[in-house]
């Protein structure tokens, strides 16, 4: 055949009459555009081909949108909360005016239902109003979120409407919720007064700077996010080679026809190019479809506009950029491995043995990086300490990415190693005709099938790791006290802000409330003087002779007296005694109070000598002017500390109980009262029962459970979105798993009709498609299983935590990839059935 470019007579050269646009086009780009229409003009079974690839890619780059979202989801988070932050108290407080509103906290909790609360009472007529709320409430009248509004509406949830019996006026607008699915309320008042606990503002919302993430949760969410995105690419890389055997049978023919072994490759390379952008189209639906539904979704106690769903920018044009380059990268690299000639593809004659050196090179550079972000320099060790939970460099920020990078690295050295298995342990068969049937299949094509349930391995080794990190990680957060030597016969505890000065009338009406046993009511707060701050100065609890002996062994009481609890003395005639007060004498004290009674306390106390007469003044003052005056009185005995007695904890050494005559009544003003409770056994749902009971007497009263385990709510927060991520990551192997497996009938849909048609049997056929699936499954979890556990120790030592296993979360997560496998293969069996027919012999 002559070239195209020899010019002879009659016989005109291309260069002197080409058009100069096609003289200058490029012929990658020529070849790539007959790819793409090769791909779009190839008949029902190429749209087929394509509508799958775009399934799967799409399915991937929703998930990558919704990640890209993140940034924008906090951004949207913190302005909201910033709008929310009315509470607050300027070192000058206003003075009463026009724009002025007295506000107080009325925060409740209904059945794990956070509900937040708040009190209004104007004060002028141009009073700001809250975001998202259109007119003020009138006095004992409320304006309700959505949320709450069905809440209430719920004929289960009567005692939240005892709880909250105020008429509803309005609602609240999204302009004042974090979320559709926040539980809000407004409350009108003509009651507050900043000796109550109420708070003076001139406008709603205040900034504040945000709480620094503890390290470690910086490095678990580092270390989520990683093994949440990886099963996204390992699928897009998968899906990109959807439809490769009938792409390289097309593209023989394409040999046969004139076109070298290049042009072919950038053919292939213009067809995975089209699935990449209907996958990029589909995947923008998907987003915009789920981002529309999350405003009825609620993902580990959180909620989200969809409006404030939006991917940064930058990434979704990364995003638009990176897929169409891998499902062209990775196409271009598997061409490398396959031989197109004019009679066929040499592929189909069973590739040669995998490599396994540079399988294992990936891991080993994960470790690497691990390694290398244990060396690097920290603000959390400057003084070279050894490596502990607390004092890490891998807790650093830089260290927490060179970690992911590793962990990353990892899990596709894991992805990487399945095919080499899975062709080591099938390099011999024997068996039944199916178990023949599946692994003379897998001898001959082993990629697809590692392919199909390498999202799953990738997803179950990194959850494992995930898992083990998060053990570590939660013995910091989640490992309850250890046990008190004593149990006092009070459980819950009331706070009253303001309510000091009625302190025994609040506790006697909550007295008369269902299921209350008994109660006991003190005011407590902490001293300062002009020259002594606070912390160097004992605080005081004030009550009367008979709640005060249930906290101390007093020896004699009378209204005057004043006791000093053991550890920091002050003498009746003066001066302070600190022999009690050294590293000996902790043994004396409660187990809540051993933090403040050991030897850091001898050089404080000098300084915070306080003889009886010395004036005082409350500390932290929150009522209106200035905090009152009065002296410290005389100490009438040393008293030792009743074990258990207080359920919060906070009997420590050094703290002065007074009776109501030792101070004066005006000390009282604005300090919070405590109530003490104890609840009368077998009452349905107490805690319920005693919030509703609380709010019924004032609404700002808060009921806690102050010997429950509280877990730290970031911790929890991470936790539970962590969780959240992963399940619907599986979620979306799972989906992809499907596709993956219905594009593989598609491709051995003439040799199920071949061997249908000379006599096999159909459940022959359907076992040894089981037996397809289930050997990579079963390899797959194995290595998943090995390698998570492996990763997981790493993190864990370069965390510096103990190396402990949660074998029931590993067994769990093993269980669940494998019955998500199992299910995908059963939801393919009616197509599988469908196609074994001799009508899929029809070849064209």
């Amino acid at each position: 055949m002559s070239s195209s470019t020899t010019s002879g007579p009659g016989v005109s050269s291309p260069d002197a009459n080409t058009p100069a646009a096609d003289r200058v086009r490029s012929p990658f780009l020529d070849q790539l555009g007959l790819g793409v229409r090769l791909a779009l003009t190839n008949g029902r079974d190429g749209w087929g081909r394509l509508l799958l690839t775009a399934c799967g890619v799409g399915l991937g780059v929703a998930l990558l949108l919704f990640t890209a979202s993140f940034p924008g989801i906090v951004q949207h988070r913190n302005e909201r909360l910033y709008v929310q932050n009315d509470t607050f108290r300027d070192e000058d407080l206003p003075t009463p005016g026009d724009r002025t509103v007295l506000i107080a906290t009325a925060d409740t909790t209904f059945r794990g239902t956070p509900i937040r609360g708040r009190v209004v009472q104007p004060e002028g007529p141009d009073a700001a109003l809250p975001p998202g709320v259109a007119a003020y409430p009138p006095p004992g009248r409320m304006v309700v979120s959505p949320a709450l509004a069905e809440l209430l509406k719920d004929p289960a949830n009567q005692l939240l409407r005892d709880r909250l019996p105020y008429p509803v006026v309005g609602g609240i607008g999204p302009a004042g919720l974090l979320g559709p699915g926040q539980a809000g309320y407004l409350l009108g008042s003509d009651r507050l007064s900043l000796d109550a606990g109420a708070d003076r503002i001139t406008s709603y919302g205040h900034f504040s700077p945000p709480k620094p993430m503890d390290p470690r949760l910086i490095l678990l969410n580092a270390v989520g996010l990683t093994v949440m995105l990886a099963p996204v690419g390992v699928f897009l890389a998968a899906a990109a080679r959807f439809g490769g055997e009938r792409r390289d049978r097309r593209l023989a023919a394409l040999r046969l026809v004139g076109a070298d072994r290049r042009m072919t490759a950038r053919l292939a390379a213009g067809e995975s190019l089209v699935g990449a952008l209907l996958g990029l189209v589909a995947g923008a639906a998907l987003f915009l479809l789920g981002r529309r539904l999350t405003g009825h979704l609620r993902l580990a106690g959180f909620s989200f506009y969809p409006e404030d769903i939006a991917p940064h920018p930058a990434i979704a044009a990364a995003i638009a950029v990176v897929v169409p380059l891998l499902g062209v990268g990775v196409t271009l690299l598997a061409m490398r491995r396959v031989t197109v000639d004019p009679l066929g593809v040499v592929r189909r004659s069973g590739p040669g043995r995998r490599r396994i050196g540079w399988r294992l090179a990936l891991p080993l550079a994960g470790l690497a990086l691990t390694a290398l972000a244990l060396a690097l320099p920290t603000q959390y060790n400057p003084s070279g300490m050894g490596r502990t939970a607390v004092f890490n460099s891998v807790q650093d920020t830089r260290g927490s990415l060179l970690v992911a990078v590793g962990v990353l690295l990892m899990l596709v050295g894991v992805c990487t190693l399945l095919p080499w298995l899975v062709e080591a342990a099938t390099r011999r068969s024997g068996g039944g005709v199916s178990w023949q049937l599946a692994i003379r299949r897998l001898q001959l094509s082993s990629g697809p099938a590692s392919a199909a349930v390498s999202g799953v391995v990738v997803a179950v080794a990194g959850a494992i790791a995930l898992q083990t990190l998060f053990l570590g990680v939660s013995a910091s957060y989640e490992d309850r006290p250890g046990p008190r030597a004593a149990v006092g016969p009070y459980q819950q505890s009331i706070s009253f802000p303001g309510g000091g000065p009625q302190a025994d009338l609040l506790a006697e009406r909550l007295a008369h409330s269902p299921g209350v046993q008994a109660t006991a009511a003190y005011t407590e707060f902490a001293l300062e003087t002009p020259t002594a701050k606070s912390w160097e100065l004992p605080g005081v609890r004030i009550a009367g002779c008979a709640v005060l002996r249930g906290f101390a062994t007093l020896p004699d009481c009378k209204d005057g007296d004043a006791f000093a609890v053991q550890g920091r003395t002050i003498r009746p005639g003066g001066g302070t005694s600190t022999g009690a007060n050294d590293g000996t004498s902790t043994g004396t004290s409660t187990g809540a109070s051993t933090g403040t009674n050991d030897g850091t306390n001898r050089g404080t106390d000098a300084a915070a000598e306080t003889r009886p007469g010395t004036t005082v003044h409350a500390a932290y003052f929150r009522g209106d002017g200035e905090p009152p005056s009065w002296p410290l009185p005389a100490v009438t005995a040393t008293v030792e500390p009743v074990e258990g007695a207080d359920p919060n904890g906070r009997l420590g050494s050094g703290l002065l109980l007074l009776t109501p005559a030792a101070a004066p009544a005006a000390a009282l003003r604005g300090q919070p009262a405590t109530v003490l409770v104890a609840m009368a056994p077998g009452l349905p749902d107490p805690k319920e029962q005693l919030a509703t009971a609380v709010m019924a007497i004032d609404p700002q009263g808060f009921a806690g459970s102050p010997l429950d385990h509280a877990i730290d709510p970031t911790y929890l927060a991470v936790k539970r979105l962590l969780t959240a991520g992963s399940a619907v990551t599986l979620l979306l192997v799972a989906l992809s798993l499907l596709v993956g497996q219905l594009e593989r009938f598609r491709e051995q849909r003439r040799i199920l009709g071949v061997l249908n048609a000379v006599g096999t049997r159909r459940r022959i056929l359907g076992l040894s498609v089981l037996w397809q699936t289930l050997v990579p499954m079963a390899l797959g979890m194995l290595l998943a299983t090995v390698g998570g556990l492996l990763m997981g120790a790493v993190l864990q030592y370069t965390a510096g935590l103990p190396f402990a296993l949660d074998w029931g979360s590993m067994l769990a997560m093993s269980a669940i990839a494998a019955g998500a496998v199992l299910l995908t293969t059963a939801l393919g069996l009616p197509q599988l059935l469908r196609l074994m027919r001799p009508s899929e012999l029809r070849y064209e």
